[in-house]
């Protein structure tokens, strides 16, 4: 199985209302129109209480992974991000190759290899 996925669990350093703001004006705009065909999905998920976030990203493949990454660095959503959220996990689910563990290398995944199962999507 080739499909990558990504979990990037956050603690958010600012307030509520600049996060959902982040995430429904630039954040999910921008990232739907970026040209990646193949990226599958691309969620947010909010516990607005324990101000903690996660990101579910999908990905047909590693190359596709690592476009989104390359999109990601070099776009005005990085900047505000890094301001907003601390990345307190990023779990790489799947088998990635070897050029997207070098651009995760910073982030220091935990990875978890696809074992077995089924999607009826």
């Amino acid at each position: 199985m080739s499909k990558i996925n990504f979990i990037l669990n956050l603690k958010l350093l600012d307030d509520i209302e600049s996060a959902e703001s982040f995430i429904k004006d630039l954040s999910v705009p921008y990232t739907a129109q970026c040209d990646e065909p193949n990226t599958i999905s691309f969620e947010w998920y909010l516990n607005k209480e324990k101000k903690r976030a996660l990101i579910l990203e999908t990905f047909k493949d590693s190359e596709a992974a690592v476009l989104r990454v390359e999109n990601l660095i070099n776009s005005p959503v990085n900047e505000p991000f890094g301001r907003l959220f601390e990345v307190i996990e990023l779990t790489v689910l799947g088998q990635p190759n070897d050029a997207l563990k070098d651009i995760l290398e910073s982030w220091q995944p935990l990875y978890l290899p696809y074992i077995d199962g089924f999607s009826k999507s």
